[in-house]
């Protein structure tokens, strides 16, 4: 009979084996060494008290169809933006399923698990934050870093990127860095028509102002140029793209 570890060691190894057969384009996962005394770890455990990692599901957004999301309101004009909308949706839902899949083989596995969905995670209006910030766990996970868009950005694919999540009982090893893929060229703040985006200062990150982009969003029936123009693997700047 095998020892109590090795059972665990099985069951994770099964959890694995579903995540990578997964038909996403990119997986990380983040577990409770790593989030320790962040707010990622606040905002897991009172989701799942008793999580140990955090599985993160990605898939890109094609810039194809990106690339037509520009912001103009014209009356009787076709609303070319709702094929990315569309695309977003048909994104999210197999992202959602994935997370899922991740959960149906963790609990089969004896451990709880919460599924997060790709869309429509709850936001707290007054703050326009979710339960769960899938841009930190994106980059707690190594799948990217947060740029001057204020957007995740991997060296994949840029800032073109969809994610869902699933948390988990079993402890699963971390997955590694990425390099910081954001150039710090100004082109996302410099091009955003809604002026919510500014240069950082401080050692910020990024500065957006969520309220400015949201009235602004209502206004145009959606905006994208933040994603849409970054340079990083982006068809538009194929020149400055970073290599995979």
């Amino acid at each position: 009979m095998g020892t109590k570890r090795e059972n665990i060691s099985k069951t994770s190894s099964s959890l694995l084996d579903c995540i990578s057969s997964l038909e996403v384009d990119a997986v990380g996962i983040v577990n409770s060494d790593k989030w320790r005394a962040t707010r990622l770890e606040e905002q897991a455990l009172k989701l799942l008290p008793s999580a140990h990692s955090l599985v993160v599901l990605a898939m890109e957004i094609y810039p194809e169809v990106l690339d037509l999301a520009v912001p103009e309101h014209i009356m009787g004009r076709a609303p070319i933006t709702e094929l990315l909308n569309r695309h977003i949706y048909y994104l999210g839902e197999r992202l959602t399923k994935a997370a899922y899949d991740v959960a149906r083989a963790s609990r089969r596995a004896g451990f709880k698990a919460l599924p997060l969905p790709s869309q429509d995670c709850p936001i707290d209006s007054r703050s326009l934050e979710a339960v769960l910030s899938y841009l930190d766990a994106a980059q707690a996970a190594g799948l990217g870093h947060v740029g001057m868009n204020g957007l995740l950005v991997s060296l994949q694919f840029g800032p073109r990127i969809q994610f869902a999540v699933c948390l988990t009982e079993a402890v699963l090893p971390s997955t590694a860095e990425v390099p910081v893929a954001c150039r710090s060229c100004n082109t996302c703040v410099s091009k955003c028509p809604s002026g919510a985006l500014s240069w950082p200062e401080n050692d910020e990150p990024y500065v957006f102002n969520k309220l400015t982009c949201q009235a602004y969003q209502n206004a145009t029936g959606g905006c994208f140029e933040c994603m849409r123009q970054c340079p990083v693997q982006s068809p538009i700047y194929h020149s400055w793209g970073v290599s995979s």
